[in-house]
């Protein structure tokens, strides 16, 4: 459940992160009880916080409130974008340009919507949510990246929610059956490291893995990727799944193409990454997820069994 104490406690995140706050937006309108946010709301919970700010003057108030007003514009501009680019899949209307409000008959386009924005917003969840929805999000990117890859290649979770017997046993283990599948082996440098025998249930930083088995030579083609719910963290994460951290594990490896998946928006209001510099990696964001289910309908039957309804209603 989203704990109750900071449901609508307002964050200390920057103003300049965008997407984050359009996300907070929509998941206020699923908590509401009118499932309504306007901007006047989003504007009155900003003044709240900053009242000290705001009462030490007129002309100073007006020009710090005319600034939230610009900022909150922004906000809802953002909203308006992604209701526009997948109109199938958002879960609210938008009315006059100033409020949100949460549709009456959610269908199921709209709850991969609702799942990825709770993923989204792991800050407000208890550690039991936490968990369930971080877990489920690894499993849910899975078919995802099978799209991705060649059609003859072997995609596996590598990571804890593992549920196949292809990778197993603590850390090393499952480098070493990876190293095995790949034609190579683990370098003289893993081997010697003996945290890697006292990882039982980590990943190293690699969460799905897709190879194509073509011979029993090394160097086949394969491909790393990392699942994050993190708005903090996903940018780093990218360096778990690099050439030069594979490469101290595994030896031979071909370069390998590198998947980031994460259930947020990257994307700004011109359709462009908002922190273009700071992706290395093939980034799988909330709108390219949408652009996939879109695209491919399959999809939708390969992710039944995760059973998201039910998932967000136990957290939601």
């Amino acid at each position: 459940m989203i704990k109750t104490d900071k449901q609508l406690k307002i964050p200390k995140w920057s103003k300049n992160e965008i997407n984050r706050w359009a996300d907070y937006i929509e998941l206020r309108c699923l908590y509401m009880d009118d499932h309504l946010v306007s901007k006047d709301d989003v504007l009155d919970i900003f003044i709240d916080e900053d009242l000290d700010e705001l009462q030490r003057g007129e002309a100073e108030h007006s020009l710090k409130y005319d600034k939230l007003s610009s900022v909150i514009g922004n906000y809802y501009e953002i909203i308006k974008y992604r209701k526009s680019k997948h109109p199938e899949y958002y879960p609210f209307d938008i009315e006059d340009d100033r409020c949100i409000v949460l549709k009456d008959n959610l269908e199921n386009k709209h709850l991969h919507y609702i799942y990825l924005l709770l993923c989204s917003s792991l800050s407000f969840m208890d550690q039991s949510s936490m968990q369930k929805i971080t877990h489920a999000f690894e499993k849910y990117c899975c078919p995802f990246m099978r799209l991705l890859v060649p059609v003859d290649a072997r995609t596996e979770l590598f990571g804890t929610t593992r549920d196949t017997n292809l990778f197993h046993g603590n850390l090393r283990s499952r480098i070493e059956q990876l190293a095995e599948f790949l034609g190579a082996q683990t370098t003289k440098t893993m081997d010697a490291d003996k945290r890697y025998d006292r990882i039982k249930a980590g990943d190293a930083g690699l969460d799905i893995v897709s190879f194509l088995k073509l011979d029993e030579a090394s160097h086949i083609p394969v491909a790393l990727a990392q699942c994050t719910c993190s708005y903090d963290e996903w940018i780093n994460k990218q360096e778990s799944i690099n050439s030069d951290t594979w490469r101290a594990r595994i030896d031979p490896i071909a370069p390998f193409w590198r998947y980031m998946y994460v259930p947020f928006y990257c994307h700004n209001a011109s359709g462009k990454f908002e922190q273009s510099t700071d992706i290395h990696t093939c980034l799988i964001d909330r709108q390219r997820i949408l652009c996939l289910l879109d695209l491919h309908h399959e999809l939708f039957e390969q992710l039944e069994s995760l059973q998201l309804e039910v998932l967000i209603n136990n957290i939601w």
